[in-house]
């Protein structure tokens, strides 16, 4: 086991697994670090494990500013994506995600959502989408045969009618980053990537807090 030190305020320890411990390449904060770990994990199992996201397909991403959201829309645009849709829901937030890398940013409403992401997609249906709950009903009727939905986030009691996925020819597929922990490699994968890209300046991790890691004994 490995002791880290957080240096904050309030002078958190915490004890992990060695086997959950990786090193931070030069270059990054220790913010940086700690916001990739889990959130840049996430959104890159999202992309390349579940959605299988190829070049040119459109994405959907629900929540852009969001921890996930943020790095899904920077990730899908590294990646290649065809179009990068973002929903938020202010204005502010919409323009933001644009900046982040997104093509189009359109109001998170679920009302009208669906045909809202249609036309921002140019009058086709999407090829992928993230949904971290509540957007699923909306976002399966804008996907395209062939599409996927990755559900992710909050356990939001949401039912899948089977015949909206088979008639469709879609997949919806779930991720739940706890089982990302039972399997390192899995974290050791995406961070390999995800600190290569921050280090060359085309990934920018949003930090709110500035939190300084230490190692004060095993």
């Amino acid at each position: 086991m490995v002791a880290l030190a957080l240096d904050s305020p309030e002078g958190a320890t915490v004890t992990v697994s060695e086997r959950l411990v990786f090193p931070v390449s030069t270059g990054i904060t220790d913010g940086q670090a700690l916001v990739l770990v889990r959130d840049g994990t996430t959104a890159w199992h999202l992309l390349r494990t579940c959605a299988h996201l190829r070049p040119d397909e459109s994405i959907v991403v629900h929540d852009a500013m969001g921890g996930v959201g943020s790095l899904a829309v920077q990730l899908a645009r590294s990646f290649g994506a065809g179009k990068v849709i973002a929903t938020e829901t202010s204005q502010l937030r919409r323009r933001r995600a644009v900046k982040l890398g997104a093509d189009i940013a359109v109001e998170a409403g679920v009302e009208g959502l669906c045909e809202r992401l249609v036309e921002a997609n140019d009058g086709r249906q999407v090829d992928v989408v993230l949904d971290p709950g509540g957007m699923f009903s909306p976002s399966i009727d804008a996907v395209a045969p062939f599409g996927r939905v990755v559900c992710h986030g909050a356990d939001r009691a949401e039912s899948v009618e089977l015949k909206r996925i088979h008639g469709g020819s879609r997949a919806v597929i779930g991720f739940w980053f706890a089982h990302c922990l039972e399997r390192p490699e899995m974290i050791a994968r995406a961070l390999s990537e995800l600190f290569g890209l921050t280090s060359a300046g085309r990934l920018r991790p949003l930090v709110d807090d500035d939190y300084s890691l230490t190692e004060p004994g095993r």
